[in-house]
């Protein structure tokens, strides 16, 4: 497992997952992204549909906290919470990117339906398991 822990750390990716540079930019409608192929933030399909609203900055709030460890057979991704105050926007997931890695995108996440606030706070809360779990 410390194997699986050295590809995401900074001693063998480009990316750290280690390192607290990543952002997750939250979209307002549905996007249909191929994996193997739609791979940045801010080309197609990552280039329109963001949301917008008060206390929203394109391209997202940046992804604190974040910590790889191995439990229980696993490398688990995780971050802080994101809470987003005084927010008035529509979201339906968020894409987890690297812009000092050109924008490299890790992952994508959608709520399963839109979620709105309006002058409120705007929070995820990861699952308990992480953001991301590798295997063995």
């Amino acid at each position: 497992m410390a194997t699986q822990v050295d590809q995401w750390d900074p001693s063998a990716l480009a990316i750290d997952l280690t390192a607290e540079d990543g952002k997750l930019a939250l979209w307002g409608s549905s996007i249909t992204p191929n994996f193997a192929t739609d791979t940045t933030y801010n080309s197609a399909p990552w280039n329109s549909g963001q949301s917008t609203g008060a206390g929203y900055t394109t391209g997202g709030p940046l992804a604190l906290g974040s910590t790889l460890t191995v439990s229980s057979g696993f490398a688990k991704y995780d971050l802080d919470n994101i809470e987003l105050t005084e927010t008035t926007l529509i979201s339906e997931g968020g894409l987890l990117y690297f812009p000092n890695k050109s924008n490299r995108a890790l992952l994508a996440v959608w709520w399963g339906e839109a979620l709105e606030t309006q002058d409120g706070t705007f929070l995820i809360t990861w699952h308990s398991d992480g953001v991301a779990r590798l295997s063995n």
